[in-house]
């Protein structure tokens, strides 16, 4: 009984990590950027964590890389590309120009995506519960746009936009293909793979030029080292481990609680104003996640997913 609740509580430990250490990333991400070019940053960012959570565990088990099979390369190459390369690549370019708050605001349409792109891929509806939860988080969404400080930049918001959907299609594949995703080096080995093309893209886009180690500050050093450790090698990790063990509509609510962290932490650390809009989308988002929790999996569309991967 004991084996069994532990088993049971730690996807979720993972998942709540999730939403309140991914929800501080979108601030590192602003500061980091402000003198460190992005995909540079980002790639650098992965590749150290990569090798960090890599070599631990190749000193806890050697024979793991070996165990690695064609498959299980083809399915952690495609994840990196998704969820790193594109997704988080992307996040970190637009905020250059896109500030923190309406960044997570955006990213908030992950959890919409999942559930849809689930939905498609199984051919199933999506139940009551769940469909109630995303027309509230939409409308969260909606609400918190209106926090102050207009002028937002359409094509960066737009790319915040397309990498949302990346990385949502890159989780809903990671969750189809969990079975190739048992080894322990994965987590580890995507980070790598997905920081290495972060920096081809910046070396073709001319951020080398860019780069200038004397002008980094001490604010994109803090920034960076953050999400070296608590974004990426803890975040990242628990995120994965949840893809694998949670259903679809359960993880994508970390989509819904990261905008209100993000917030918060504007609030506290940089004084932005917590207006109307804010509370009611705030609350509208914590009822979706309410929605989302309370509707039960489908236990035939998760076997058909298995079946077809």
């Amino acid at each position: 009984m004991r084996r069994f609740s532990i088993a049971t509580a730690l996807p979720w430990a993972a998942l709540i990590t999730v939403w309140f250490l991914w929800g501080s990333t979108y601030l590192g991400i602003r500061v980091a950027v402000e003198t460190i070019p992005p995909f540079l940053m980002a790639g650098t960012r992965y590749m150290i964590a990569g090798s960090i959570l890599t070599g631990a565990m190749l000193l806890w088990k050697r024979d793991l890389f070996s165990q690695l099979r064609a498959p299980q390369w083809i399915s952690l190459i495609t994840t990196a590309l998704l969820l790193l390369a594109i997704g988080n690549g992307l996040l970190c370019y637009a905020e250059m120009t896109v500030p923190s708050g309406i960044a997570s605001i955006v990213v908030a349409t992950v959890p919409i995506w999942m559930v849809i792109i689930a939905a498609f891929l199984s051919r199933t509806g999506i139940r009551l519960g769940a469909g109630i939860g995303l027309a509230l988080g939409t409308i969260g969404i909606a609400a918190l746009a209106g926090v102050p400080g207009g002028g937002i930049p359409l094509v960066p918001t737009l790319l915040v936009l397309l990498g949302s959907f990346s990385w949502a299609l890159g989780s809903v594949y990671a969750r189809r293909h969990a079975e190739l995703r048992t080894n322990p080096l994965i987590p580890g080995l995507e980070m790598i793979t997905g920081g290495v093309m972060q920096m081809v893209i910046g070396l073709i886009i001319g951020e080398g030029p860019q780069l200038h180690l004397h002008a980094i500050s001490p604010a994109s050093i803090g920034g960076f080292l953050w999400l070296v450790g608590p974004g990426a090698l803890v975040g990242y990790t628990a995120y994965n481990y949840a893809v694998r063990k949670l259903p679809t509509n359960i993880v994508a609510t970390y989509g819904y609680v990261n905008p209100i962290v993000a917030v918060a932490l504007g609030a506290w650390l940089l004084h932005e104003p917590i207006t109307l809009n804010v509370v009611l989308g705030g609350a509208a988002i914590v009822v979706a996640v309410i929605a989302i929790l309370k509707s039960p999996a489908r236990a035939k569309p998760e076997a058909k997913d298995q079946l077809a991967a």
